[in-house]
């Protein structure tokens, strides 16, 4: 697959390959992105304190300053160990860190009456905003709003103080919002990543289901049909060779029915399946009562209760030794049923066959295709000798 524009979806979103690679692949934390982040927060970390460098106040306050903005270095070295959008792992100590800025930040106003700390006001609510919990990055944020805002009535310039501190909510407040934003963003790449794999495993069942129920039907009647020529070869050559051409003819069809079932058009109907019913009973020396169905069945009740019949027959054909089968369509309200029994054995010669009777892959895609028109299969030996196959689907279920 090449790596250009080709791989995005019609709907303008990368496939899911690539969106696995966007989150955990190496390309996680995009270079260039990750640059601006870092080269941004040099500059309004490392100008801040050139300035107070060439400036400093007192020893106590430049020393408490200098804290403050090592503090600061270590909750940038946490918060750029990851994503820029993603929930820092050590919340508690970033919070933390927060508060021991702000502390720092109103002691140096308050106490020495410098300015020169209004940088860890914002630092502080830059820490707040990147925790993950609303609650305590928007309070956390607004506490030091409104600290910084004290700060300046202690310093007797409330207007500036007032100015800090609403700047600082609004920055703080920003990066959260735009933080949240890229975290649900995430959130739902991963989502649809998610859904795109369970639609995936949905397709590949859907398919190993239809293609059980198909083939195993055809090479059922393959092999039916091509040991009687075999047996008839001798003494009824022209019967043989009837039967032969009745071998070719069913393999088209599942050829034919193996494309149409990759492809996803595969719908088998009910009166086709008794029809087969009725020619594969009956090349097999079984005696086959095989009742009519309605005609006037949606389509996907019509699709479900044909394979059920096509499963039931291919469990006769292949299990049963069965003399005679009976099938019939039962109408009971807004319930139609499939009913197939036989007179043979009660469970197959190899218990771990996959088969309805026992218990396989077969009797699994009936109950799936079932339920989903809100049905059920019931599968077991009937008192005595044979075995029984009811599929039920409600009318109802269609809508």
């Amino acid at each position: 697959m090449r790596a250009d524009m080709s791989r995005v979806d019609d709907d303008g979103l990368a496939p899911p390959a690539l969106l696995g690679e966007a989150i955990g692949g190496p390309g996680a934390h995009r270079p260039f992105l990750r640059a601006i982040f870092i080269a941004g927060t040099a500059f309004f970390t490392l100008s801040p304190l050139v300035s107070m460098l060439a400036h400093p106040p007192a020893p106590p306050a430049t020393a408490l300053l200098l804290v403050g903005w090592a503090i600061f270095g270590a909750v940038l070295a946490v918060l750029f160990r990851g994503s820029p959008f993603r929930r820092p792992g050590a919340g508690r100590w970033v919070a933390a860190a927060a508060v021991a800025m702000t502390v720092i930040a109103v002691v140096v106003a308050a106490v020495f009456g410098t300015t020169e700390g209004i940088a860890l006001f914002f630092y502080s609510g830059i820490a707040f905003a990147r925790l993950g919990r609303e609650r305590v990055a928007v309070g956390g944020v607004m506490a030091v709003g409104l600290a910084a805002f004290l700060s300046g009535i202690a310093a007797s310039d409330w207007a500036a103080g007032l100015t800090v501190g609403v700047t600082v909510v609004t920055i703080s407040l920003t990066l959260f919002a735009l933080s949240a934003l890229g975290r649900s963003s995430r959130d739902l790449q991963e989502a649809r990543i998610e859904l795109a794999e369970l639609a995936v495993a949905d397709e590949r069942a859907r398919i190993a289901r239809d293609l059980h129920d198909t083939l195993g039907h055809s090479l059922s009647v393959i092999a039916l049909k091509s040991e009687l020529a075999e047996r008839l070869v001798a003494d009824d050559p022209e019967r043989a060779r009837a039967e032969i051409l009745d071998v070719q003819r069913v393999a088209r069809e599942s050829l034919a029915a193996v494309r149409e079932t990759v492809s996803g058009y595969r719908r088998p109907t009910l009166s086709v399946e008794l029809a087969g019913a009725r020619a594969a009973l009956a090349a097999a020396g079984i005696e086959g009562r095989v009742e009519p169905g309605p005609d006037d069945l949606p389509p996907d009740v019509d699709a479900v209760l044909g394979w059920a019949v096509r499963e039931g027959v291919t469990n006769v054909l292949r299990h049963s030794d069965a003399t005679t089968a009976r099938i019939r369509v039962i109408a009971d309200g807004d319930l139609r049923t499939v009913e197939v029994e036989d007179d043979g054995r009660g469970a197959p010669l190899q218990p771990d066959a996959p088969s309805t009777r026992g218990g396989g892959t077969g009797l699994a895609g009936l109950r799936e295709r079932a339920s989903r028109l809100g049905g059920f299969v019931e599968a077991g030996p009937l008192p005595g000798q044979g075995f029984r196959l009811r599929v039920t689907v409600s009318m109802e279920g269609t809508a």
